[in-house]
């Protein structure tokens, strides 16, 4: 009876212990993530271009720091549905969000942009396409220009919460003050502005420089060259003038005393402006003469960290410094200053450019505009049409540096037909950290393919067959 009795009880406690282990592999606390390791994400069909442009955005600091400060200046409603469904995934991606799961469905991005009237299908698309109609998107929500009004509205008018400007403000045939039109808190991170200008070859008369918005700078493969690449040259390509032909030209119709001339103009590209977070387009598709799209798999090498001051519009350096070819009054090499009776001496003209006294902000152009510098001689001051109205104090002070550190990096894995879409992404952040101040977390580098999530060193980054690369202002 004893034996029995024994024999119960230790196969009553074999029972229970059996219980209590399966209640706990399936209730029981689970690993915890590293803290300083990013999320996955679904691939919900073909999506791997939305993940991996998903990722490099939470490794940007500025971009996730200006959603959240869209989201705060006016309340998340049905208008910025999209800017607080990425912010939502950006803040699950840098492991903000507890509760969420891993990997992270990014499914209402697709949802939100629905709602926006963009129709993207199941196939595979471009991660660059799908940038643009982001950034652009992205753009009309945070904007807040006021709608155009209709006699819908006239119950609105009333409303105790707007806010009118002042009489010594504004001024209207009615008298009636007019609403405070709104305005940008913060300029969206991506968006830059490209300087170009044409000048004559013949005459030497210029074009005002013009402005061109840009949220990603997209540098071309050399088409005779094949083989390994800097970024360094394809920036340096980018911003080497062109030679435009047939274009009329108004100041040699004035010296030939005609209606309209025909003339070569040389054109130059540069920077204008320079963003927060700088997007770089590597496009790796050709098209040969045949007709046929080839990729090209030729290695970009690209630097951690990025300067960018060669490539402004014009060089706000010492004196004596050597300036680029946008010298203020007429080109030396177009050799239209033989008439004068002032001699042209060889030093660099003075640190003065064109735009200061038209785009001059100690935020983004307290340094100047320049392009890469290339040697030339200095026109007199008298002789020159240079405005020289700009603040004494910007002519005195060196350039600034205008540097990037590296944030993320997408690559195509595949070919023409078929290819998957992956990143590198640095480590985690908060919203209030910077790539200058991140600390250790900003050095750990994570290889990202949908939901797989691994470990990398820089040196593998750096390796990479790059498609875009995203830097970050430092």
């Amino acid at each position: 009876m004893f034996y029995k009795f024994n024999s119960f009880l230790v196969f009553g406690g074999s029972l229970l212990a059996a219980v209590a282990a399966g209640a706990y592999i399936l209730w029981g606390p689970s690993k915890k993530r590293p803290k300083d390791k990013c999320r996955g994400l679904v691939n919900v069909g073909n999506s791997c271009f939305l993940n991996s442009l998903l990722q490099s955005w939470a490794a940007c600091p500025s971009l996730y720091s200006w959603l959240r400060c869209s989201l705060v200046s006016t309340p998340a409603s049905r208008d910025k549905l999209l800017t607080s469904t990425i912010f939502k995934v950006l803040k699950v991606l840098n492991n903000e969000e507890e509760d969420a799961s891993d990997p992270y469905n990014p499914s209402s991005v697709f949802h939100a942009l629905r709602a926006k009237r963009w129709i993207i299908s199941s196939e595979e698309q471009d991660m660059h396409e799908l940038f643009h109609v982001l950034t652009q998107t992205l753009e009309e929500e945070t904007s807040r220009y006021p709608s155009v009004l209709s006699l819908f509205d006239i119950c609105h008018l009333q409303d105790p919460q707007n806010v009118y400007q002042s009489d010594m403000q504004a001024r209207t045939r009615s008298q009636v003050l007019l609403p405070v039109l709104p305005t940008k808190i913060v300029e969206q991170p991506t968006r830059g502005l490209l300087a170009s200008q044409l000048q004559c070859l013949s005459c030497g008369s210029r074009s005002p420089v013009k402005y061109d918005v840009f949220d990603s700078l997209t540098l071309t493969f050399p088409r005779n060259y094949w083989g390994p690449l800097s970024l360094d040259s394809l920036l340096h390509q980018f911003v080497t003038p062109e030679i435009v032909q047939s274009v009329d030209c108004e100041g040699c119709a004035k010296i030939a005393k005609h209606e309209v001339v025909k003339s070569n103009f040389r054109k130059r590209v540069s920077m204008g402006k320079l963003p927060q977070v700088l997007c770089i387009h590597l496009p790796r598709t050709q098209w040969l003469d045949n007709g046929a799209p080839v990729k090209r798999f030729d290695h970009v090498s690209f630097p951690e960290t990025l300067h960018m001051d060669q490539y402004l519009y014009c060089n706000q350096g010492k004196e004596h410094e050597e300036r680029n070819g946008l010298l203020g009054g007429v080109d030396i090499t177009l050799q239209m200053l033989s008439q004068s009776a002032k001699p042209v001496t060889t030093p660099t003209s003075a640190p003065v450019n064109l735009l200061r006294t038209l785009n001059f902000d100690q935020h983004f152009t307290g340094t100047g505009l320049f392009v890469h510098p290339q040697r030339a001689p200095q026109i007199p001051r008298e002789l020159s049409d240079v405005n020289h109205n700009a603040p004494p104090e910007l002519i005195k002070t060196g350039s600034a540096d205008f540097s990037y550190k590296l944030a993320a990096v997408v690559c195509h894995i595949g070919d023409i037909q078929l290819g998957h879409f992956v990143a590198y992404r640095r480590g985690i952040h908060s919203a209030n950290e910077t790539l200058k101040g991140a600390g250790d977390l900003g050095v750990k580098w994570w290889f990202t393919s949908d939901s797989s999530v691994t470990r990398v060193t820089q040196q593998q980054v750096l390796a990479s067959e790059a498609y875009m690369l995203f830097y970050e202002k430092i």
